[in-house]
């Protein structure tokens, strides 16, 4: 099934490169494609959560209130960081280098700029609907490109930096 998608998500990406070849080299298009992919699955599951399951007055626990928005923030980002990591590792920045160890060690560092990329998605997202009285889910559309532009140029130049 592994193999089906992934056969499946090259083929994609290889059928549209030739529109996008004269601008953009083609792990920097790869890495736009499967972001796009793995972001619009991030709002989606923030949407459906936000707009359809989830209480829109929160949660409380004892004297701590939960807001729904932010309730649905973790959950849509704990689902797409094993995907996110998958995309990246096998289509936008591929090295040719394998081994336990070495994926290992960019999990670990892609874990750690995703966790960046929630602080900060967290915080503007805060920001977006406190300040600026904007509905959840537009915020959630704009926080998201500030997050993923910051995000790609970490996840090129440190979690999978080429030696």
């Amino acid at each position: 099934m592994i193999r089906l998608l992934s056969n499946w998500i090259e083929a994609f990406l290889r059928f549209f490169y030739p529109i996008f070849k004269k601008w953009l080299p083609y792990d920097v298009y790869a890495y736009l494609a499967v972001g796009a992919i793995n972001t619009a699955l991030n709002i989606i599951l923030f949407a459906v959560l936000y707009e359809y399951i989830l209480p829109k007055e929160g949660w409380s626990i004892k004297d701590f209130n939960i807001a729904s928005y932010t309730i649905a923030l973790l959950i849509a980002f704990f689902v797409t960081i094993p995907t996110g990591f998958w995309l990246s590792k096998n289509f936008a920045f591929r090295d040719g280098a394998t081994g336990t160890k070495k994926t290992t060690k960019q999990l670990f560092k892609y874990v750690l700029v995703v966790g960046q990329g929630l602080g900060s998605d967290y915080l503007i997202l805060k920001a977006l609907i406190l300040i600026f009285d904007m509905q959840p889910t537009v915020a959630k559309i704009f926080s998201t490109v500030i997050v993923l532009t910051i995000n790609f140029l970490l996840q090129k130049y440190f979690t999978f930096k080429k030696n």
